[in-house]
C-alpha cells in the first residue's frame, strides 16, 4: 500500500471497521430481485388493501367529527389557546382540512399503487386467457358441464353450425369445435381497476389543484377583475381573472334581487351576471357569457365556477333601480342611484333624481329625474307602471324608465376551479359500467370433439351456472346428445 492510501485508512480499531465496511460484497443479483420480490408482493396483498380500506373509511368518521364546522385554521388557534399539544396535531396533521392533508393524499396515493400493482399481476392473465383461449376439449380439465362421447351422425361442420345458430362465435378445425360467445365480459374487472384510478388520481389531482375563493360585486354594474383565496390555515391570495389562454376577464353584476317570505327572512337570491374582456383598468370590452346564477345554477366560464353564494347590504338606504337607454347607440344600462347622485350621460349632461312619488296622480309609483346640460336645469317625471312613457314624451338623446326602490346589495360570489371534477366523474361512470359487465354479463365457452362417429361435448361459464346450465341442455338437445 502506498503511503497516500495509507493516510487515507485511520489507524487502530476505527480504520480496521471503516476498512471492514469498505470491503462488504455489494448484494447479488438473487437478493436484488428478491427485495423487489418482497416489496412488490407488499404492493399487492390484500392485506394492504384491506388497511387502505379501513384507514379510508376511519378519515371519513374523523372528517365528520373534528372540524364539522369547517373552521379556519386561525380559529382552531384561538379555540385551544391553552393546548398546546391539540394545536400541534392540528398542524401537524392538518386536521383542519383533513380530506386535503398530505396524510389523506399519501393514504389515496398508497391505495392507487396498490389497485395498480395488483392489476399488473392479474389482468394480463384474463387478456391471454382471451386472446389465446384453449380450443380442444381434450386439453380442457375440470369442466362443470360435460357430456361423454355419444353415437352421432353430425359432421364437426353441423356441429359448428348448430352452435353459430345459439349465438355463438365458432372456430373448428380437425374434428374440434370450439365455440365462445360474451368473452369480453372478462373486461368488466379491467373497467372496475380502471375507473378505481381515475376517481383515486382524480382526488390527488384536485387536493394539488383545486382552489377556491370569494369576491363581493355590488349589484349596479360592480366589477370583479379577481377573487381571493382563503385558504384552511388562515392565509389568503389574491387570483385574478384569466381564462385558459391567460388572456384576463371581468365579471359584471347588472342586478340583484333578494326575494322574501317577510320582511327580514329571505327566500331565495340571484343575480345578474355577464362576462367581460378587460380592456385593463377594469374597462370591460366584448361580451363573453351572461348568466342569471342561483343558489344551485352557477355561472361557467374558463374553467372557473361562480356560485351565488351570498349576499350583503352596502347601506342602510334605499335606491331607485332605473334604465337609461341612449336612443343614438340603442344601448342602456341598468343603475342603482341613491337621491342627488350624479349620472353622467354625456359630455356636460348630466341627471339626478330628486323626488320620490309612491303614487303620482294616480299613475304609481314615479321619481323626478332633474336634467342639467352645461347648467340649463330642466326635470321631468318617470313612472314605473309605463316604463315607455319618457321615451314617448320626451325629445331627449337619453330616455329613463323607473323599475322600483330597493336596498342596494352587494352579491356574494364563491369563485372555484376544480379541473379533476371531470376526471372523477368519468371514473364513477366507469365504475358503474364495471360493474355492470362484470356482475350482469358472462363468458360462455363450448367445446365439441367429434371422432369415430362419436361427439364429445363440454361447456364452461365464468359467472352465472345456474343460467348456463339451462343454456347447455338446450345445446345438447339441439345436437341430440342425452
Amino acid at each position: 500500500m502506498t503511503q497516500a492510501a495509507e493516510e487515507l485508512v485511520p489507524a487502530g480499531p476505527a480504520g480496521n471497521a471503516v476498512s471492514e465496511v469498505a470491503q462488504l460484497p455489494p448484494p447479488t443479483e438473487e437478493e436484488s430481485h428478491a427485495a423487489i420480490e418482497r416489496v412488490w408482493r407488499f404492493f399487492c396483498s390484500l392485506r394492504l388493501t384491506l388497511v387502505n380500506l379501513l384507514l379510508l373509511f376511519l378519515a371519513m368518521i374523523a372528517g365528520t367529527f373534528v372540524n364539522p364546522s369547517n373552521d379556519s385554521l386561525a380559529n382552531i388557534e384561538r379555540a385551544f389557546a391553552g393546548r398546546p399539544w391539540v394545536l400541534g396535531a392540528y398542524r401537524w396533521f392538518e386536521l383542519y382540512d383533513l380530506f386535503h392533508s398530505w396524510w389523506f393524499t399519501a393514504l389515496l396515493t398508497s391505495l392507487a399503487l396498490n389497485l395498480i400493482a395488483c392489476s399488473l399481476e392479474r389482468l394480463p392473465r384474463i387478456y391471454y386467457l382471451v386472446r389465446y383461449p384453449e380450443r380442444r376439449l381434450d386439453r380442457v380439465i375440470g369442466l362443470r358441464f360435460r357430456v361423454p362421447p355419444n353415437p352421432t351422425g353430425l359432421t364437426p361442420a353441423q356441429v359448428a353450425e348448430t352452435l353459430q345458430k345459439q349465438g355463438y362465435r365458432v372456430q373448428e378445425s380437425d374434428g374440434y369445435v370450439f365455440a365462445e360467445r360474451g368473452r369480453y365480459a372478462r373486461f368488466g374487472v379491467w373497467v372496475v381497476h380502471l375507473s378505481l384510478l381515475l376517481i383515486l388520481g382524480g382526488g390527488v389531482y384536485g387536493r394539488l389543484t383545486a382552489f377556491e375563493g370569494t369576491a363581493q360585486v355590488p349589484q349596479n354594474g360592480g366589477i370583479a377583475t379577481s377573487f381571493v383565496q382563503r385558504n384552511p390555515d388562515g392565509s389568503e391570495f389574491r387570483h385574478r381573472l384569466i381564462d385558459e389562454n391567460g388572456k384576463p376577464f371581468l365579471v359584471q353584476c347588472n342586478d340583484f334581487r333578494l326575494k322574501e317570505f317577510e320582511p327580514g327572512r329571505p327566500k331565495a337570491f340571484e343575480s345578474d351576471l355577464v362576462v367581460y374582456q378587460d380592456l385593463g383598468a377594469g374597462e370591460p370590452g366584448r361580451e363573453l357569457t351572461r348568466a342569471t346564477i342561483t343558489v344551485n345554477h352557477p355561472l361557467r366560464y374558463a374553467g372557473l365556477t361562480f356560485y351565488q353564494a351570498s349576499y350583503l347590504q352596502l347601506d342602510e338606504g334605499v335606491r331607485a333601480k332605473i334604465r337609461m337607454t341612449d336612443k343614438v347607440t340603442g344601448k342602456s344600462r341598468e343603475l342603482m342611484v341613491g337621491a342627488g347622485e350624479d349620472i353622467k350621460a354625456a359630455e356636460g349632461l348630466t341627471y339626478q333624481l330628486t323626488d320620490y312619488n309612491p303614487d303620482f296622480a294616480g299613475l304609481g309609483p314615479a321619481v323626478q329625474v332633474a336634467r342639467n346640460e352645461d347648467g340649463k336645469v330642466g326635470s321631468f317625471w318617470v313612472f314605473s307602471r309605463d316604463p315607455e312613457f319618457d321615451r314617448r314624451n320626451r325629445p331627449d338623446r337619453f330616455s329613463f324608465s323607473f323599475d322600483r326602490l330597493a336596498p342596494l346589495y352587494a352579491t356574494g360570489l364563491q369563485i372555484a376551479r376544480d379541473p379533476s371534477t371531470p376526471i372523477v366523474y368519468t371514473g364513477c361512470f366507469l365504475l358503474f359500467l364495471g360493474i355492470g359487465i362484470a356482475f350482469y354479463t358472462s363468458h360462455k365457452r363450448v367445446w365439441a370433439q367429434v371422432a369415430g362417429g362419436k361427439l364429445s361435448l363440454g361447456g364452461a361459464s365464468h359467472r352465472n351456472a345456474e343460467a348456463f346450465s339451462r343454456e347447455f341442455d338446450e345445446i345438447k338437445t339441439a345436437l341430440a346428445l342425452a
